[in-house]
């Protein structure tokens, strides 16, 4: 439950770092959905119906001058309100059919505009929090989707908005839903869902003049790099009982502007407990199971810098893993970056093979 309340404060700096400079244009956004689970691999494919509808609250920052804002033609920010029914999934084979309830969530979400034709405004609009569900796998043992009450929910809308009227737009799209844990609680299959919207916003249209500007401003040189942390990762059907990993990270940055940084590094990672094949349910890590105390590997990425957060991600090609899963050769990370200063941050930062977690390594991180 402390790593699930450390990413609630986390979600909590996203905002306030930027409450600072609040703007005065506001919005109010109702969207119904109706949907389904969009897992490939396990079964039902776009059959199994969801419903459940976003609320959101947005303040526009069209009148900030950070540079970053116009390079990524960000438009608003805000807070979400999350509900889905997920009650009529039914799993494998209906294996985990009636295990199933309701998720709740709350996502720290930015409006992007990709394009506009004549009035209509084309958007992308991502957002990353946490949201509860009342079946999960420890009281409803076939749910092998949802491994805990809190999980992390990255949610992402695609769509058009179009005016109505002066203070009222509709908005149709598409939508996706990501619900998992990050490995802290196994099993953690996790639950991808995509949903159709119609929708309205409300929001007022007052002409703002004055310009604004965040006094913060992320280091504006290449630098070196170095960060070290620690995460967890739950063992399978054992409730409250992990399995402890260090992430080690030192590279260096290349400056490309305010928004932008380029870089290169090389990735260690330290098993407090590694494999044992006499000991297996209780030492099986999937793809990031390991027989020695030590993974490293080298990787390229990049980082987009927004006000004081970081959002970086990284594609990697293992140095050394004494590895179970022959095939995890590969790995990528991502996650953000809370700047205390320039130089010093508070980072999330998730550690991924294919599209599986391993887990979420939490830590600080240096610039010089």
């Amino acid at each position: 439950m402390k790593k699930q309340l450390l990413a609630l404060g986390f979600l909590l700096a996203v905002l306030s770092s930027s409450a600072q400079i609040a703007p005065k244009n506001h919005s109010i956004i109702l969207k119904p959905v109706f949907g389904t689970h969009v897992n490939a691999d396990q079964g039902h494919l776009f059959q199994d119906r969801i419903t459940g509808f976003d609320a959101a609250y947005f303040m526009d920052i069209d009148q900030h001058k950070d540079k970053w804002i116009d390079f990524l033609g960000a438009k608003s920010y805000g807070v979400g309100f999350v509900f889905r029914d997920i009650s009529n999934l039914k799993g494998i084979k209906d294996t985990s059919e009636n295990s199933f309830g309701q998720v709740f969530g709350l996502v720290a979400q930015m409006d992007f505009q990709l394009f506009k034709v004549g009035k209509a405004k084309f958007n992308f609009t991502p957002g990353v929090g946490l949201s509860v569900t009342n079946k999960y796998f420890t009281n409803n043992p076939k749910n092998r989707f949802l491994g805990s009450a809190v999980n992390e929910a990255i949610k992402a809308d695609l769509g058009m908005e179009l005016p109505v009227s002066r203070y009222t737009d509709l908005l149709v799209g598409f939508g996706f839903l990501h619900i998992s844990n990050g490995g802290l609680t196994v099993p953690y299959g996790g639950l991808n869902t995509g949903n159709v919207y119609v929708g309205v916003k409300f929001g007022n249209t007052e002409t703002l003049t004055s310009e604004r500007k965040s006094a913060f401003n992320p280091l504006q040189r290449n630098a070196i790099e170095i960060s070290a942390g620690i995460g967890a990762r739950g063992v399978a059907e054992q409730k409250g009982k992990h399995l402890y990993k260090s992430g080690f990270y030192a590279g260096y940055n290349f400056y490309l502007n305010e928004v932008m940084t380029l870089k290169a590094g090389a990735d260690a990672v330290y098993y407090y407990t590694v494999y044992d094949p006499e000991n297996s349910l209780s030492t099986f890590q999937y793809y990031g199971t390991s027989y020695d105390r030590w993974r490293t590997g080298l990787s390229i990425g990049a980082d987009i810098n927004l006000w004081r957060i970081t959002v970086g991600t990284q594609i990697g090609k293992y140095v050394h893993f004494n590895r179970l899963k022959e095939n995890a050769t590969w790995y990528w990370t991502f996650g953000p970056t809370y700047n205390i200063t320039p130089h010093l941050g508070f980072q999330a930062k998730t550690y991924m093979h294919f599209a599986q977690a391993d887990y979420v390594n939490w830590g600080l991180l240096y610039r010089f």
